[in-house]
């Protein structure tokens, strides 16, 4: 059974670029372009890992983490940011954030997360 990863930026070049990353290494993914996108299939479907970008139109990427975390508190959501401050960190991993991934994404570092959270 291939894992499934869910990829959420209201950039449609960002989640599809990563969506085209992981076919490449056989993995699933399902891509969101909004909060309320991600939490519709989120509802309706089984991820393995979430990589959400904190910054998003409509509902925030905060909000979007606090609800995925309601509804499976044990979920994987890597947070995708442009930039973090130690703040900001200590909040999204307060807020139950497995780890965060820095804008420009690194491809080197994406597929070491990937590999490490599904």
């Amino acid at each position: 059974m291939n894992k499934k990863v869910l990829i959420v930026d209201d950039e449609e070049e960002i989640v599809a670029f990563m969506g085209r990353f992981l076919k490449r290494l056989n993995i699933d993914s399902v891509l969101a372009i909004s909060g309320e996108d991600a939490l519709e299939k989120y509802k309706t479907d089984k991820f393995d890992c979430v990589f959400l970008d904190v910054h998003l139109g409509g509902i925030s990427g905060i909000e979007v983490l606090k609800r995925i975390k309601a509804i499976n508190p044990d979920a994987k959501v890597v947070i995708i940011t442009g930039s973090i401050s130690s703040d900001n960190q200590a909040k999204v991993i307060d807020y139950g954030a497995t780890d965060y991934i820095q804008k420009p994404i690194d491809l080197a570092d994406f597929k070491k997360k990937v590999f490490t959270y599904i």
